[in-house]
């Protein structure tokens, strides 16, 4: 009789501990950007517009196809990701791969522990953009820049990561809508940014390089917290929010959620 009590008691601490896994956390925040990306995010500063753009819409598909209700908010930029990092948010949108970011935040990960990119909710083109006064390089490939032109970049932000991997001369931008506004100004020659972020009025007048310099995944990441105490629901968040992008917005998630689409860059390859 003692271990048939021994075992039920360990059963229901693993129920217990299932439920706790994939149960709505509460309560649950979800930080955005407060500068406008349109169309994914519309409105600037805390509030959201109406429409609110793709990103909200596809959280809140998720949200419900789960059943679980959320705080959303919106933060300055560097702000949001330390405010992930220290569990005052639990997810965030939309973050791109970093070194600092893969040790701070949690991302879905595949077999090998890398970002799982078969469930990455959105994939854009990272290009440079320049002012009209400076022609694009002859033989440009995506990769090499003559030496002496200075590259924008946001500070702590992927386009850093890859624009320092491939031994470009950098200048750092710390404001995200500021970054057209210091191209014009001439703080540097040119402008490494994701293309699907910019409206017409802001490329108008500057001149987008091709190819491109990168097809990169963007995820919704977990603060520590919410990924330890958490797991399954994360999992759980993070597949239907690719498939809420994928109905929404299927050239921003070109193939179907749990494949890749090719050519995508990841910090290790």
């Amino acid at each position: 009789m003692p271990m048939l009590a021994s075992l039920v008691l360990v059963l229901l601490c693993l129920a217990r501990a299932a439920i706790a896994g994939s149960a709505c956390p509460q309560p649950l925040r979800i930080g955005f950007n407060d500068t406008a990306s349109p169309p994914g995010l519309m409105g600037q500063g805390t509030s959201f517009a109406n429409p609110p753009g793709w990103e909200v819409v596809a959280v809140r598909e998720a949200l419900k196809r789960l059943g679980c209700t959320a705080e959303l908010l919106r933060l300055p930029n560097r702000r949001l990701s330390v405010s992930l990092a220290q569990d005052q948010i639990d997810i965030a949108l939309l973050f791109g791969i970093t070194a600092e970011r893969m040790r701070d935040l949690r991302f879905p990960l595949d077999a090998k522990g890398r970002p799982d990119v078969a469930w990455a909710p959105v994939f854009g083109h990272l290009a440079l953009f320049g002012r009209g006064d400076i022609a694009m390089e002859p033989g440009w490939d995506g990769r090499r820049l003559p030496p002496g032109l200075r590259v924008g970049v946001l500070a702590g932000s992927v386009q850093e990561a890859i624009a320092r991997e491939r031994g470009w001369t950098v200048e750092l931008v710390n404001l995200l809508d500021s970054e057209f506004t210091m191209l014009q100004a001439r703080r540097f020659d040119l402008l490494l940014t994701p293309r699907e972020i910019l409206s017409a009025e802001q490329r108008a007048g500057f001149v987008e390089w091709t190819p491109v310099v990168a097809k990169l995944p963007y995820f919704a990441p977990a603060s520590p917290q919410l990924a330890q105490d958490h797991p399954d629901w994360a999992r759980s968040f993070w597949r239907e929010l690719c498939q809420a992008v994928r109905r929404l917005e299927p050239e921003i998630r070109p193939v179907e959620c749990g494949l890749v689409p090719t050519a995508v860059w990841l910090r290790d390859s």
